[in-house]
């Protein structure tokens, strides 16, 4: 019976000290005055103004760090304080963080009373997050998860635009976000990084949504205008063909009635080179053949199929 009771005793000792571990771990983060990142920098100022007769010392939580009788470094280095007294940290790590507090004394031996102190909390920076997408309830759904440690907040992104959702998991219907792209940032109080963008896969609409980038309802909306378009391409090139004849006929109207005039200044000509020209011994047929009259004559559009009346 003592043994069961000690036993629970310990137990509940435990329990309490790790309450109070986790207690004061969340509220000395939220105690801190100024956040710096491992590797990091950072000065802790001195609010009083330093005279080369002051003693001065500093103190991380109750540990003394650097003290300084008048001109003369006791603990600490030289470059560990500026010229104001101010406190100088460098290559930050997590064991320096902590409360930063002053003390000064005068030559005489009085204290110049309370300094402003800095409670600093050294952080590490966080890691670029990874998106995971996963399908649920056969593949109605998909869920999206962002990679994230402890002490660090979470922002959703859909197709740049940030969502109201902060959790580490997303859950949307998987045919309403076909196309959407899935980003997570995470951040603390020193840094901050964005995931590469992520789409689903757990649902394939049959008929595609985007041809060559573009929406197919862009495309549907525009076939309109597209097909007026065409229709006035149609009409100008039938125009510009109208046209391409009506001047080709015009030539040939001209160069018919050069041939017409020069006919009516000399009737015999042609039929005086026609004669000329018949062999002799196919001058019979010609003329059985009535062939003056069948010959054309420079006065006839023969290769248009054009008639003398046409072209009045």
């Amino acid at each position: 019976m003592r043994t069961v009771k000690k036993m629970a005793s310990a137990a509940t000792i435990a329990v309490f000290l790790l309450c109070c571990f986790i207690t004061a771990s969340t509220g000395s983060q939220a105690d801190c005055d100024v956040y710096a990142a491992t590797g990091s920098s950072f000065t802790v100022p001195l609010t009083h103004v330093l005279k080369d007769s002051d003693n001065l010392r500093w103190f991380q939580d109750e540990n003394l760090i650097f003290y300084r009788r008048q001109k003369q470094v006791i603990t600490g280095k030289n470059y560990d304080v500026d010229s104001t007294g101010s406190l100088k940290l460098t290559q930050l790590t997590k064991n320096k963080s902590g409360r930063y507090s002053p003390q000064i004394h005068r030559a005489d031996g009085t204290s110049a009373g309370d300094l402003p102190s800095v409670r600093l909390c050294v952080l590490d920076r966080v890691q670029k997050p990874t998106v995971m997408m996963n399908c649920t309830g056969d593949k109605a759904k998909v869920s999206f998860t962002c990679n994230v440690g402890q002490n660090e907040k979470v922002k959703w992104f859909v197709d740049g635009k940030q969502v109201a959702e902060k959790g580490k998991t997303l859950m949307r219907v998987a045919k309403d976000v076909v196309n959407a792209h899935f980003s997570c940032n995470i951040s603390n109080h020193v840094s901050s990084e964005i995931s590469l963008p992520v789409k689903q896969d757990c649902y394939k609409p049959v008929f595609p949504e985007t041809i060559f980038g573009i929406s197919i309802w862009v495309l549907v909306s525009g076939g309109t205008g597209i097909v007026l378009m065409l229709i006035l391409i149609v009409i100008i090139y039938i125009i510009k063909l109208r046209r391409k004849k009506h001047v080709r006929l015009n030539d040939e109207r001209e160069l018919y009635l050069q041939w017409s005039n020069q006919e009516q200044e000399q009737p015999d000509y042609y039929e005086h080179r026609y004669q000329q020209e018949l062999p002799g011994n196919t001058r019979n047929m010609a003329e059985n053949s009535n062939s003056p009259s069948n010959i054309p004559k420079p006065g006839i559009c023969t290769h248009c199929g054009l008639k003398k009346d046409d072209l009045k």
